[in-house]
């Protein structure tokens, strides 16, 4: 044999070539991003409805409030920054957050005032605020110490039209604390109903609205309310999709004992699927937590927030899974069942987890071409040639999702 230079090794050798190419990277939606909207304050400088993420109070205080130079301390400061404030005290606080500073609203020619009368203040232009917020990867909004049915009108506005355009996310409202009441009128005899009739237009056909109440009162020293929504807002972004928010601790204001609700009150707000915020006497210390969980809605196969929640993660996960088999998955047997597999993978970690309680799968194509050609009815043939031609598979997904409990129903029995 003639000397070479290419010498075989002279032991067990085995080449691999890793193949990176079909890697793709996972798409992961964030559950816990709020944006905040609302007026940052006559004597604060910031350019209206660009969006501002918000990371610590030092950072909310350098953007939206007036501070001193020498000891930097707060002099003004708007709702905004109050609002900012609460949403950051919570913990587990929400992932990210958002603020977006509205600009005044237009008043007309001559300012607005009567009959020489200084103009009031403008209010906020919530509109162009909310719109600049659309493109916002935020999952819960609301507007900052705003409490008027009008304005929390335009957020239920947003959260349907956002949400139904792709963007799924819901919004946030409080109860003005201070509603007024009329023992006289039955529709505002009591906190609860007063509520009910006040805010009965901002409920969501598509339960994409949480209203809570607390009636929380001015700071003597400031003259400024708690922000409630702002708070809520960011207690319920700190936890997962499927948590319910019943019984999840509020933090940053407080309510005189005065002013807290009562056993019956906190029934009627309940149910009328207002969120109030109560201190419970069974928890030791003291503490304000949400004393129910549901939407303010009128769809009642959706009344609780984290079913809308989750609903929002599961279809943002199919999408994101399943965005690869557009364009490339056959429609044959072996396609089909990729695709099945692909959502079988895609469920199961929500099932592992407990999120979930089961699911079942019908891709109604699969049977058809699972079956010999020789062997499938007219109607078969025609369905699979019309699924071909249009290029659309149906797929009938079924999910059991597990929920919380609620209520507990226990029968004691004394025996001698």
């Amino acid at each position: 044999m003639a000397p070479t230079d290419e010498i075989a090794p002279e032991y067990p050798y085995i080449n691999v070539t890793i193949d990176t190419r079909g890697m793709q990277p996972l798409a992961r939606r964030a559950t816990g991003n709020i944006a905040i909207v609302g007026a940052p304050g006559t004597r604060v400088t910031v350019t209206p409805n660009i969006p501002v993420q918000i990371g610590s109070e030092a950072e909310a205080r350098e953007h939206f409030a007036v501070v001193d130079t020498k000891t930097r301390a707060v002099t003004s400061a708007g709702p905004l920054y109050r609002a900012l404030c609460a949403a950051l005290l919570q913990d587990p606080a929400p992932s990210r957050v958002y603020a977006v500073p509205t600009g005044p609203a237009e008043t007309p020619p001559g300012g607005g005032g009567l009959g020489g009368e200084q103009p009031a203040a403008a209010a906020p232009d919530y509109d162009a605020a909310l719109k600049a917020a659309e493109s916002l990867p935020v999952q819960l909004v609301c507007l900052a110490g705003e409490t008027g049915v009008d304005q929390l009108k335009r957020l239920k506005k947003h959260v349907d039209n956002v949400s139904e355009a792709g963007s799924a996310r819901m919004g946030v409202g409080m109860v003005d604390p201070d509603l007024p009441l009329d023992p006289t009128d039955e529709d505002r005899a009591t906190f609860a109903a007063a509520a009910a009739s006040t805010y009965t237009d901002v409920k969501s056909g598509s339960s994409r609205m949480i209203l809570v109440a607390a009636r929380v009162e001015k700071d003597k020293e400031t003259g400024e309310q708690p922000d409630v929504a702002a708070a809520v807002t960011g207690a319920i972004a700190g936890y997962p999709p499927h948590a319910s928010v019943l019984m999840k601790q509020v933090r940053g204001f407080g309510i005189p004992l005065s002013r807290q609700f009562s056993g019956t009150e906190i029934k009627n707000l309940a149910e009328k699927l207002i969120i109030p915020v109560i201190d419970p006497e069974l928890i030791p210390g003291e503490g304000l937590f949400l004393g129910s969980g549901h939407c303010f809605t009128t769809e009642t196969s959706k009344l609780f927030v984290d079913i809308v929640r989750v609903l929002d993660h599961i279809e943002f996960q199919l999408k994101s899974g399943l965005i690869g088999s557009i364009g490339e998955t056959r429609i044959d047997r072996l396609g089909m069942q990729g695709l099945k597999s692909r959502i079988n993978g895609i469920l199961s970690p929500l099932l592992t987890s407990g999120i979930i309680a089961g699911y079942t799968i019908d891709i109604p194509l699969l049977p058809v071409l699972e079956a010999e050609e020789s062997a499938r009815t007219p109607g078969q043939t025609s369905t699979l040639s019309g699924a071909r031609r249009d290029r659309t598979v149906e797929v009938l997904l079924s999910v059991t999702y597990a929920g919380a409990v609620h209520f507990l129903d226990i029968n004691l029995a004394l025996k001698a």
